[in-house]
């Protein structure tokens, strides 16, 4: 039997870290940016007016639903994470002398498993980018007005 499939989960490996780190990344964009508007909206609150507090209160709405995504996303890439390792341990399994017949069966039952959950993890991130996006026109919206 060829065991070349077994190297699948090992591959994921690289891109699994470099999402975290990307996610980690944004998230602390994300809290930076928080911060800023948090302590804008505290100090200029009386003298700018409605309007400017209005803008504000609708991008921290956004922004509530990017660190939801966010840390739905980095969730997402932490069972990936494990679910991966288990896939592993089945492969390794496989390798083994006598190997249990259902042990292909499990194996890429996990490593499909594994994928799937990437590819969700992925899709919210990219949903959370088209947020970022909309809060950035938010920003410009304040830059046309002065």
């Amino acid at each position: 039997m060829d065991y070349g499939f077994l190297f699948l989960p090992a591959a994921l490996f690289p891109a699994i870290l470099l999402m975290m780190i990307n996610y980690a990344n944004r998230y602390s964009s994300l809290f930076v940016l928080i911060r800023r508007i948090h302590d804008d909206l505290v100090a200029n609150r009386k003298s700018k007016g409605e309007t400017y507090v209005k803008r504000y209160l609708e991008q921290i709405k956004i922004l509530k639903r990017r660190l939801y995504l966010n840390r739905t996303f980095q969730t997402l890439g932490a069972v990936r994470f494990f679910v991966n390792l288990i896939a592993i341990f089945f492969g390794l399994q496989l390798i083994s002398d006598i190997p249990h017949p259902n042990m292909v069966n499990i194996f890429i039952s996990f490593f499909s498993s594994a994928l799937l959950i990437f590819s969700i993890s992925i899709a919210l991130f990219i949903f959370e980018l088209q947020l970022s996006v909309k809060a950035f026109n938010k920003h410009l919206e304040d830059l046309e007005e002065t």
